[in-house]
């Protein structure tokens, strides 16, 4: 087996992986496909399997401040041996899915990118943090690449479902926390 080969078919699927990951204009993210950055993968196993590569046990991929976590992750190339990210048609990520930014941490148990519709997909109890403290629960983040739009979706409807199933969302008011705290320190100053 070349070794050569199968390190750069990694990385070639390393820069496919992060790149449609990008879920920034949600949280305003600052990594860019075009990254110079160096991209790890670590994983306990590699097959290639034609125009198939399936990443199995503890999948963990980087780029500067951007992490990819998941049990198994498969890539589709449109030909075997495809090193060029533009050959990549699919990926699944399965199992303890995390994407990870500073910005923002994205949950789930399943994340699937499709490249015909530069769709990414995340399934199965979705969590989505942000930096600024805000939190976007539900079943399904669905968001398009190329129109930026996102939609969180739950599996119950209906107020009679209460939280559970449904998309909940936390949008936390920094600006009471600070007029908070601006009130407790002129109350304090105030008694010296």
């Amino acid at each position: 087996m070349k070794t050569s080969k199968p390190k750069a078919k990694l990385a070639a699927i390393a820069i496919a992986i992060m790149g449609p990951m990008m879920l920034a204009p949600l949280a305003h993210a600052q990594f860019a496909s075009g990254s110079s950055a160096p991209i790890t993968i670590s994983a306990d196993n590699a097959n290639y399997q034609g125009a198939i590569t399936v990443l199995t046990g503890g999948v963990d991929v980087r780029q500067g401040n951007v992490r990819v976590l998941a049990d198994k992750m498969t890539v589709y190339s449109a030909a075997a041996g495809a090193l060029d990210q533009s050959d990549i048609s699919r990926i699944v990520a399965q199992g303890n899915f995390y994407y990870l930014t500073p910005e923002q941490d994205v949950r789930g148990n399943k994340g699937v990118y499709t490249r015909t519709n530069d769709t990414f997909v995340v399934t199965g109890n979705v969590i989505m943090k942000q930096a600024d403290g805000n939190v976007i629960t539900g079943e399904k983040l669905i968001y398009n690449l190329t129109t930026k739009n996102a939609v969180v979706a739950g599996n119950c409807k209906g107020r009679k479902c209460g939280s559970k199933g449904r998309v909940n969302i936390l949008i936390k008011n920094t600006q009471s926390q600070n007029n908070q705290g601006q009130n407790t320190q002129d109350k304090t100053s105030g008694d010296s």
